[in-house]
């Protein structure tokens, strides 16, 4: 092969691996609405209060507290249910009919869960402002505290910043200047 074959075979791999991650990036884009949307709430009531005041916070404190005692021995026993289906799936010899039987279990013990995680968040919403409540709403769209703490996203929840909830294609505010450091 010679010196200019070998050159157009290059950029012709380099334009079609180019095009791959483009079109990757294109897809996620057009369809982060839907990805984002789709995830489900945090695992405990803590984040309807996160973006909230330290002294507002330590207001609500005993609420949650008392909300964290009432579902711990739920979160406990869905713990021991998906241990006893992750030992059921890898178990010699198999066991299907158990197996069966432990996700029947690890179903109804995440739907006992799940209601009562339903009844509090509803109870500690019904403690908070207007205000607040967008506060929580916001969170949930951005799906991380403003300042960045627990690992999450940050500020302005992604490109754009938070979304109106009844038009998804209105932002709540502008999004935050970007730090050019």
């Amino acid at each position: 092969m010679n010196r200019n074959k070998l050159i157009n075979v290059v950029l012709i791999v380099s334009l079609a691996i180019n095009l791959v991650f483009i079109g990757g990036i294109a897809f996620r884009y057009s369809n982060m609405d839907r990805l984002e949307s789709s995830r489900p709430l945090p695992p405990n009531v803590g984040w309807i209060v996160r973006d909230l005041s330290d002294v507002r916070r330590e207001e609500l404190d005993p609420l949650l507290r008392q909300s964290f005692e009432e579902v711990r021995p739920l979160r406990m026993e869905m713990v021991a249910a998906q241990r006893e289906v992750n030992q059921l799936m890898s178990a010699r010899p198999f066991d299907a009919a158990g197996l069966t039987q432990a996700f029947r279990t690890l179903r109804e013990v995440n739907v006992r869960y799940q209601a009562m995680s339903h009844e509090q968040t509803g109870t500690i919403l019904d403690e908070l402002s207007e205000e607040e409540r967008q506060m929580a709403m916001e969170f949930v769209e951005r799906r991380g505290p403003r300042d960045g703490r627990d690992g999450f996203r940050g500020r302005n929840g992604g490109p754009g910043g938070p979304r109106d909830t009844s038009d998804p294609g209105r932002r709540l505010r502008p999004p935050p200047p970007e730090d050019d450091n």
